[in-house]
């Protein structure tokens, strides 16, 4: 039985600035000021706290400077070139601490942090099916209350990690991590504020939880400046807070889907679709889809475990490292850049492929429009992830290179694809379930870490070989008789598995 809405769409006319719990019944009653206000509150709120937890390699290097688990290192010491003159002993253990003369290469420790860094992300989208009926059902407001909670308390729990106890990292990662993908598949609807350019925007938004992986470059450089860090956490804290503070601004259940009046005999056809949208679940388009997201989206989760331990493993000193940290820091800040051009492309194809072309072809023309993008994320991931197979500064560059391209690309080009391959109502559903999918699959993550110590080429070797079968998605779209089929089925309503 369906829970109804808090907030249902049939509410009276909302004012043109909503205040908390007040639901416009089309996008024509929100004035162009407030779509434009909340689109920015999203794209802020997005690009600063929904994939904090990305940013893993710069967070890592920090905690390794403050000894966090360097107790691990009592077993692995002789894999220690030299033991500064900072090393504390409390008893049989010893609490490593890095400086600027200390190059550790640590295999316990690395494995720790792995550990945390694999639960984190396997958690992050793991709640995503519920995150998904979570808003189509309580709505907007309560799911971004949930969030901003979630991420708050991370960065408090995050301040309370020391060396003495490493054990609040564990709640700290998790929060942020569950925290962060609210935030992120609240703000996916907003790309519904501008329906002539909604491409462009969802991809903006999708692309924008990239940048987010940067927050943590920050708290190197006040760590390293030499600010209090239980300041700087709680500062952090303090700026997540404003996610329950702004809210009231946003529409109290969703963002409308069209110019259209949602009428109470669109809820009733809504209620009526619980089978079509399990037709689009399990669809072969979204079986393809969802393995497309993961194969590039694990890659460059991969990218991110290792890459401390593999530029230690061929750095002279502590400085070199930290330079190489930086420069992941750096790498994540500048998709903020790159973030709308997905989205743009995508649209550009699109209006191309669209030109004199009416009704279903149109619809079509709409569908392919993302299959040259999605070629080329996939192609420059495993540029990216090859490159761990190799030493030195130019494949880190390269590296970086690579992600600073495909991180915001994925979900900015695989995003609006789902909005445009199924019914418009299924999509928050549709997105959630594939979370919750891709988050399953990213178990495998920690098993694989463990192989790539044993044997690194294979290891990597194997990935890459995995990772170019998602071509398969992208090109099973370029069939035009496939889609004539499915997409006539979707718009008729009739049950199909496609």
């Amino acid at each position: 039985m369906d829970i109804e809405p808090l907030c249902p769409p049939s509410s009276p006319p909302a004012p043109k600035m909503a205040v908390l719990c007040a639901q416009p019944p089309s996008i024509g009653d929100m004035s162009r000021g407030h779509r434009w206000l909340v689109f920015l509150v999203g794209i802020f709120e997005t690009m600063v706290w929904s994939g904090t937890v990305f940013g893993w390699a710069s967070l890592v290097h920090v905690l390794k400077t403050k000894g966090v688990y360097g107790n691990l290192c009592k077993e692995s010491l002789h894999q220690v070139y030299s033991l500064s003159a900072n090393a504390t002993r409390e008893g049989d253990d010893a609490v490593l601490m890095l400086t600027d003369s200390t190059k550790v290469a640590c295999s316990s420790q690395d494995q720790q942090y792995a550990l945390i860094y694999t639960i984190a992300c396997v958690l992050y989208s793991s709640p995503g099916i519920l995150i998904g009926y979570c808003l189509h059902h309580f709505g907007l407001a309560v799911t971004r209350i949930l969030g901003g909670l979630l991420v708050f308390s991370g960065f408090v729990l995050l301040a309370l990690t020391t060396a003495e106890s490493p054990s609040f990292l564990w709640g700290a990662a998790i929060f942020l991590s569950v925290g962060g993908n609210i935030v992120r598949m609240a703000g996916l609807q907003l790309g519904n504020l501008f329906p002539e350019r909604r491409n462009t925007a969802m991809a903006i938004i999708s692309g924008m939880f990239t940048p987010s992986a940067g927050i943590f470059i920050i708290l190197q450089y006040a760590c390293e400046a030499g600010l209090p860090w239980e300041y700087i956490c709680s500062g952090f804290a303090a700026v997540a807070s404003l996610i329950l503070l702004l809210t009231p601004l946003m529409p109290r259940h969703h963002v409308p889907y069209t110019d259209n009046i949602e009428s109470k005999d669109e809820v009733v056809k809504e209620k009526d679709t619980s089978k079509a949208v399990k037709e689009s679940l399990f669809s072969w388009s979204n079986a393809l889809h969802t393995y497309w997201v993961f194969s590039n989206m694990f890659c460059v989760v991969l990218f991110s475990t290792y890459f401390n331990s593999w530029i230690n493993t061929f750095s002279e000193d502590t400085a070199e490292a930290a330079h190489y940290s930086r420069m992941y820091g750096y790498a994540n800040v500048l998709c903020f850049f790159i973030s709308p051009l997905p989205g743009l492309l995508v649209d550009t194809i699109a209006t191309k492929f669209q030109k004199g072309k009416t009704g279903l072809q149109k619809h079509i023309a709409s569908v392919q429009a993302p299959i040259i993008p999605m070629i080329m994320v996939t192609l420059t991931v495993t540029v990216q992830l090859g490159s761990l197979m190799f030493k030195g500064a130019a494949a880190v560059y390269i590296g970086l290179m690579c992600l600073t391209i495909n991180r915001p690309s994925c979900l900015a080009v695989g995003n609006p694809l789902i909005r445009i391959r199924f019914p418009a109502e299924h999509f928050n559903r549709v997105i959630g379930f594939q979370g919750t999918a891709v988050a399953l699959l990213t178990l495998l993550q920690y098993p694989h870490f463990t192989w790539v110590q044993y044997q690194h080429v294979i290891a990597l070797g194997a990935t890459l070989a995995a990772l170019l079968l998602n071509l398969s998605h992208p090109l099973h779209l370029c069939s035009k008789t496939y889609l004539s089929r499915v997409l006539s089925n979707d718009s008729q309503g009739k049950p199909t598995k496609v």
